[in-house]
C-alpha cells in the first residue's frame, strides 16, 4: 500500500498534462501509466552541475538573450558630415567621378565613392577608383560638420540626378555595436539626404576601407589643354581594342623642349600627331633639358576621359610623371585624375614607315569624302568591311564603291590629281572614315604609291585652330590589291 500511495501521490503532478490525453479508470491502468512518466522527465533532466534552486532552466538563455539584445539595441551612434551643397555642383562631380567604377568591382568598396567633408576649404570631396585608374572631382559647399563616408556610386548618383534643382542636405553617422561574446565592434554607416521633397538614407561602408589615394612625388609640368586635347584626337581613333596586344591600347607620349607627340597604332593603321608648345603658354612651364625626352604610353581609357572632360574653358592642364612608380597624374580646374601608365617597349612606326615612299598627291574636300563613306557604310557586315577606291586623273575624280550579297553601292566624288594616274585600291571602310575625320581642316591631302603600299593622309586647306603649328600623319594599310 505504500508504494501504491507512492505512485498515487505522483498523478496530481503529471494530471494536468496527461488529462488532455487520456483519464484513468482504475489503479492498475494508473499503475501501468507510472514507468512513462520517469522517461519523460529523464529527458528534461537538468545536469548534476546546474543548481535548479538558483536559476530555472527556462529562464536562463531567455535572461541571456535578453541581456545582449538590450546591447545592442543602444549603439554608440558617431555623427559625421553635415553640409548643404547645390544639386548641380553635386550632379556633375558624380557624373564625372562615375567614370572610374569597374563594371564588375572585385570589392564592394571599390562600387562606392568616398564623399569628404573638409570643413577648413569649405568643399566637398569626391574619389572614385578601380586601381588602376582614381578620378577625384571638388565643388564649393557650406561645410557644417567635417566627415567622410564611402557609398555606392550608382545609387546615389540615381538620387542626385531626380532631386530637383535647388540645395541638398547631407548628413552621415556611423553607429558602433560591441558585441557580449566578442571583443569586436561593429560599425553601421549611412549617409542620408534630404531636399525639398523627401528624405533618402543610404546604407555605406567606412572611409577607413576605402582604398589609399597615392599621391605622385613630381613637379607639374603645366600644357596648354587645346594643344593636349587637339593632340590626342588625332591620334586616339587608331589604338588597339585587342587586350592581346597590350601595349597597342593606348597612346605612346613623347614630351620635349619644343614638342608634343601622340603616336597610335592597332597593327593596321598609324596616327601620328606632333605639335608645337613654344609660344602658346601664357605662363612659365618646367623647362626640360635640351636632350631629355619624357614618354609614357596612356591607357586608351584615360584619354578618352581627358577629352571629354576638357572643355573650352581649361587653359591649362598639369602633367605629373613618376617613371620610379610608373604613375602619373593630371590636374585641371578642381579636378584630379591618376592612373598607371603602360609597361613595355611601344613600336617604332616612324622607322616602320620611313621604307615606303609616296610620290602621288590626291587632294579631296573632307565633308564630301566622309559623306560619301557614311553613305556606302550601310552596306558593309561583319565579313567584309572593304571598300574600292578607283582614281581617275583622266575624269579628276575618286569612285567609291562596295558590293556586297544583299546590296552594292557607288559614290562619285571630285578630286584634284595627276591627269595620267589610275589607280584601284581597297582599305577598310570604318577605318578610312575614321581617319578622315580626324584629319582638322577643310581638305585632305592623300600621299599614295601603289596598289600594295600604304597611303598617308594629311590636313590640307583651312584648319580648324590655326594658331596651332601641328603636324599630322595617318597611315593605312590596304586590305588586299587590284591593279587597274
Amino acid at each position: 500500500m505504500v508504494q501504491t500511495a507512492s505512485k498515487q501521490k505522483v498523478k496530481p503532478a503529471m494530471q494536468t498534462k496527461q488529462t488532455s490525453v487520456v483519464t484513468p479508470k482504475c489503479e492498475n491502468e494508473v499503475s501501468a501509466n507510472i514507468p512513462e512518466i520517469p522517461k519523460a522527465k529523464k529527458k528534461k533532466t537538468t545536469p548534476p552541475d546546474v543548481d535548479i534552486s538558483a536559476e530555472p532552466i527556462s529562464n536562463k538563455p531567455t535572461n541571456k538573450r535578453s541581456a545582449k539584445l538590450e546591447s545592442n539595441s543602444q549603439p554608440l551612434i558617431e555623427l559625421g558630415m553635415e553640409v548643404i551643397c547645390s544639386q548641380t555642383k553635386f550632379h556633375d562631380a558624380l557624373s564625372l567621378v562615375s567614370c572610374a567604377t569597374p563594371a564588375k568591382p572585385i570589392h564592394p568598396i571599390l562600387a562606392n565613392a568616398l564623399i569628404l567633408a573638409d570643413i577648413e576649404t569649405q568643399q566637398i570631396h569626391l574619389t572614385v577608383t578601380d586601381l588602376a585608374l582614381t578620378i577625384q572631382a571638388s565643388f564649393e559647399a557650406q561645410v557644417l560638420l567635417k566627415g567622410e563616408i564611402t557609398v555606392p556610386v550608382e545609387m546615389l548618383f540615381d538620387i542626385v540626378k531626380h532631386c530637383p534643382n535647388a540645395n541638398i542636405n547631407l548628413n552621415s553617422q556611423t553607429q558602433i555595436i560591441q558585441l557580449n561574446d566578442e571583443d569586436k565592434q561593429t560599425k553601421i554607416c549611412s549617409l542620408g539626404l534630404s531636399d525639398a521633397d523627401g528624405k533618402y538614407e543610404i546604407r555605406g561602408i567606412s572611409a577607413e576601407e576605402f582604398p589609399p589615394i597615392y599621391t605622385i612625388d613630381a613637379t607639374p609640368i603645366p600644357l596648354p589643354a587645346t594643344v593636349f586635347k587637339d593632340g590626342l584626337k588625332g591620334a586616339i581613333y587608331a589604338i588597339s581594342t585587342d587586350e592581346n596586344k597590350y601595349i597597342l591600347t593606348g597612346v605612346h607620349i613623347q614630351l620635349a623642349q619644343e614638342k608634343l607627340k601622340f603616336i597610335a597604332t592597332d597593327g593596321h593603321r598609324v596616327a601620328i600627331t606632333e605639335l608645337s608648345i613654344l609660344g602658346i603658354a601664357r605662363k612659365p612651364r618646367k623647362q626640360l633639358e635640351s636632350e631629355e625626352i619624357i614618354q609614357f604610353t596612356l591607357p586608351g581609357r584615360v584619354l578618352k576621359e581627358l577629352v571629354r572632360n576638357l572643355d573650352e574653358s581649361v587653359e591649362f592642364i598639369n602633367l605629373w610623371y613618376d617613371s620610379q612608380t610608373n604613375r602619373l597624374g593630371f590636374a585641371w580646374q578642381d579636378i584630379i585624375l591618376k592612373c598607371q601608365y603602360l609597361e613595355g617597349a611601344y613600336p617604332d612606326c616612324e622607322q616602320l614607315l620611313a621604307r615606303f615612299s609616296f610620290d602621288r598627291e590626291v587632294i579631296l574636300e573632307k565633308a564630301f569624302l566622309v559623306k560619301a563613306l557614311e553613305r556606302l557604310a550601310v552596306l558593309t557586315d561583319k565579313k567584309e568591311k572593304g571598300i574600292y577606291l578607283q582614281f581617275d586623273g583622266t575624269l579628276q575624280q575618286l569612285r567609291l564603291s562596295i558590293e556586297r550579297e544583299f546590296g552594292k553601292g557607288d559614290q562619285v566624288i571630285a578630286a584634284h590629281l595627276p591627269s595620267e594616274m589610275s589607280l584601284n585600291i581597297q582599305f577598310n571602310l570604318k577605318y578610312l572614315v575614321e581617319a578622315a575625320k580626324a584629319i582638322p581642316s577643310t581638305a585632305i591631302k592623300i600621299h599614295l604609291q601603289q596598289s600594295d603600299h600604304p597611303v598617308m593622309l594629311v590636313p590640307y586647306g583651312d584648319r580648324q585652330n590655326p594658331e596651332l603649328e601641328m603636324s599630322m600623319r595617318q597611315f593605312l594599310l590596304p586590305l588586299y590589291t587590284q591593279n587597274a
